[in-house]
């Protein structure tokens, strides 16, 4: 019994076969998706990318890493869009408001930007590149095996070869992936903020600087007064074991105290009944595995946060080095063997930006509020990931 071949037009509506689904609301699963999608012509891996369900972090200003804008040429635009606030340097302020060092620098250190509208630009930039995007209201991993993933997205189920995810799934869905289960308490920290609107609360000026704190209580506990474009926030990062002990309401109390008292704050009551907070595995990529069962995490998953809490860049550059690593991986008759090289390279280039500062700050804190070139030396290492050890 001879059958009829489908016609030709029914043949060219069929998808090619799914590369990669990319999962995530963080805006490097958007720079990921789009990276991959932007490949050669003809040649480019297909990708779909897709938010995980309820995955909705709070908003919050976040300060950003200039560099991040030259990790490819799609993001250079963002930073003319982008609504934010320039900041060209730090000012350390002690308890003691009397003591403090400030380093202010010609050029521009640093961006300060609400997280949803960096979140909404990068899914422009998606967007604009053709990326297949969805919102489904049920996202699931079923099963994988030795080649590709089965992954239920809304009613329909995608097998891609292989996930990046930018977000972490329920536990059952990890430990199918093989990833590690939750962040040890070495990394993770209570980020806690009130956001502060109107004049009451001071101006930004020109060439600003964001005031921080390095020993809030002298417990090592570190604070931020961030001016974004329309609004402030005061914040606080805490060890997770101390802020069981310390509630984040006393310390952005006792910040705000301080702020006000150096000049920094135009008034020290702040509203702590809308106090938000967010826990942060800070350098956690250092401590975990960023290479999963025919999977790369990227972002927050993966842990890429600097021990100064700096979100954006380094968990973008994660995903523009997953994007190479994937690519390569896909040419490849062992996807997975071909996936180790993730876990390697980043540590070599983005490892010390993401530790940060190691010094014992007891010892060099006094050396900061005397000393002009170890306060330009902690400003740089902050905000740009140099070593304060030259």
């Amino acid at each position: 019994m001879k059958t009829k071949a489908a016609p030709q037009s029914s043949r060219e509506k069929l998808p090619p076969p799914l590369d990669v689904l990319v999962i995530g609301e963080h805006p490097s699963a958007y720079l990921a998706a789009t990276l991959l999608h932007a490949g050669e012509k003809g040649k480019a891996p297909r990708v779909i990318h897709a938010t995980l369900p309820g995955e909705q972090e709070p908003d919050r200003l976040v300060l950003i890493n200039p560099a991040v804008f030259g990790l490819h040429p799609l993001l250079e635009p963002i930073r003319r869009r982008l609504e934010s606030t320039a900041i060209y340097g730090l000012q350390f302020i002690s308890d003691d408001p009397a003591v403090r060092s400030e380093h202010r620098s010609k050029t521009i250190l640093g961006y300060v930007a609400s997280s949803k509208a960096v979140r909404a630009e990068f899914a422009r930039v998606a967007e604009q590149a053709g990326v297949e995007c969805c919102t489904p209201k049920k996202l699931e991993i079923l099963r994988l095996d030795e080649t590709g993933v089965d992954v239920a997205v809304g009613k329909q189920t995608l097998r891609p070869r292989a996930l990046i995810l930018s977000t972490t799934p329920d536990p059952l869905q990890q430990k199918l992936l093989r990833m590690h289960e939750n962040w040890g308490p070495e990394v993770v920290h209570r980020y806690s903020y009130i956001r502060l609107a109107g004049k009451k609360w001071g101006e930004v000026g020109n060439r600003p600087v964001a005031p921080m704190s390095l020993n809030l209580r002298d417990t090592l506990c570190w604070g931020w007064l961030l001016p974004g474009p329309k609004c402030w926030q005061i914040a606080v990062s805490q060890p997770i074991e101390a802020a069981s002990q310390v509630p984040a309401a006393l310390l952005l109390a006792h910040w705000a105290k301080v702020l006000h008292a150096a000049g920094s704050l135009g008034a020290a009551d702040v509203p702590l009944d809308h106090i938000e907070s967010i826990d942060l595995p800070l350098t956690g990529a250092l401590m975990q595995e960023g290479v999963a069962n025919r999977t790369l995490l990227v972002g927050p998953a993966g842990g890429f946060y600097t021990a100064s809490a700096e979100d954006i860049y380094p968990n973008c550059w994660s995903a523009v080095h997953a994007v190479e690593a994937m690519k390569k991986a896909l040419k490849e008759p062992h996807l997975q063997d071909a996936l180790g090289p993730y876990r390697s390279k980043w540590r070599t280039t983005l490892g010390q930006y993401m530790r940060g500062p190691q010094q014992d700050f007891r010892f060099l804190l006094p050396l900061i509020y005397r000393n002009e070139v170890m306060t330009t030396r902690l400003t740089e290492s902050i905000l740009m990931g140099k070593s304060v050890v030259r």
